[in-house]
């Protein structure tokens, strides 16, 4: 309980400014790559989004989540616990003997859920050093003739 609190607290505080203005106030505040790396490496998918790829990070949430849940259930047993009333639960026991195809299936699944945490957080990573990157404007002086004032100007311009 306490460690879903916490994550949403992280939710709340890092997209906070993306939900309570309108685009044009959006920040240009560069964001750290390490602690997007962090976001990603304790919540898949999470440091893409604070970086503002939502699309991306959603993904990488389901791919990791759905290899981690089929990693489990190569090695486990759900049984449904219906006790009366209103209590409905879950039981979750380790297979006592998985054959070789479950086992096969459960680490392959597993190299893989590993594969795809590290990609997750390097692009994580990398997702943020790209945002930082974007927000970088370059200045290049502009020379002009005015032929009214028959003169050069000269001008600094920006690209963002």
């Amino acid at each position: 309980m306490k460690t879903m609190l916490a994550i949403c607290l992280i939710l709340c505080i890092a997209f906070l400014p993306v939900f309570s203005y309108g685009e044009e106030h959006f920040s240009t505040a560069r964001k750290d790559p390490i602690l997007a790396g962090a976001f990603s490496w304790y919540v898949p998918g999470l440091g893409q989004m604070y970086s503002g790829a939502i699309l991306k990070g959603a993904i990488f949430f389901v791919i990791e989540n759905g290899l981690l849940l089929g990693t489990l259930l190569s090695f486990a047993e759900l049984e449904p616990d219906v006790t009366g009333g209103i209590n409905i639960g879950l039981n979750i026991k380790s297979k006592e003997d998985p054959d070789r195809e479950e086992q096969k299936i459960g680490i392959i699944l597993g190299i893989a859920f590993i594969v795809v945490h590290f990609v997750n957080v390097i692009d994580a990573v990398n997702t943020t050093l790209r945002y930082n990157k974007s927000l970088q404007r370059e200045f290049y002086p502009e020379l002009n003739y005015d032929i009214e004032k028959d003169a050069f100007e000269v001008e600094l311009n920006h690209r963002i």
